[in-house]
């Protein structure tokens, strides 16, 4: 089977921890052929341990990656206020999309973005890994067939600590979270996780309400 070529836009600890790990465990299907960070050095670092050439298929603008023709997947992986940007302009070059969740930074980006497939005759997935947890699809598996009846009422509780994670390298203390302007907090970057898990089991919402 031919490979496909993918470009990466973000090389920082999504990329690291989560993206490189998997494409590292499905080399026979797919390809990191070019990389793209504002960071050069770091970006120069992946581009060697990926075994690129430096100076055709290492970028610092994603504008000029994604003019390549042979690229044929875009993984996007920036901080949340630039998805819906990044997104869009690569939808624009004709490239299909992976985009690390969420949809945008606000209500109007998510919508705008999940026209892009549409508009721009491309195929995007959100890389939302809980709705591939084990542990969610079980619970859906069980639902959905009905093992514990007509599910009709259900908690869920989770916690997160901004303060108590803020040690180095670890997701909450990357630079672009500590700033008060970043849209939804601690809500639009962890909580997503947990609506969607909770939407992969029961569906969707009809109704919503806050207290």
């Amino acid at each position: 089977m031919k490979k496909i070529k993918v470009g990466i836009i973000g090389t920082g600890l999504a990329w690291e921890r989560l993206h490189y790990p998997a494409y590292q465990e499905l080399t026979d299907q797919y390809e990191v052929a070019a990389v793209c960070d504002h960071n050069r050095e770091v970006v120069e670092d992946w581009g060697q341990r990926l075994g690129l050439d430096l100076s055709k298929d290492v970028f610092t603008d994603y504008r000029q990656m994604i003019r390549r023709p042979d690229l044929q997947v875009i993984d996007i992986m920036v901080p949340i206020p630039q998805n819906h940007q990044v997104a869009e302009e690569v939808a624009r070059s004709g490239k299909n999309i992976i985009l690390e969740k969420p949809l945008g930074a606000t209500y109007e980006q998510a919508v705008a973005t999940t026209e892009l497939p549409t508009l721009h005759g491309i195929k995007m997935m959100i890389a939302e890994n809980y709705r591939y947890s084990e542990e969610f699809n079980l619970l859906r598996q069980l639902v959905q067939e009905k093992k514990i009846g007509d599910a009709i009422f259900f908690i869920y509780h989770s916690t997160s600590c901004f303060p108590c994670g803020m040690v180095k390298d670890t997701f909450y203390a990357t630079e672009w979270r500590r700033h008060p302007e970043y849209r939804g907090g601690d809500i639009l970057d962890a909580a997503i996780h947990d609506v969607a898990g909770l939407r992969h089991v029961f569906g969707g919402i009809k109704h919503l309400s806050a207290f």
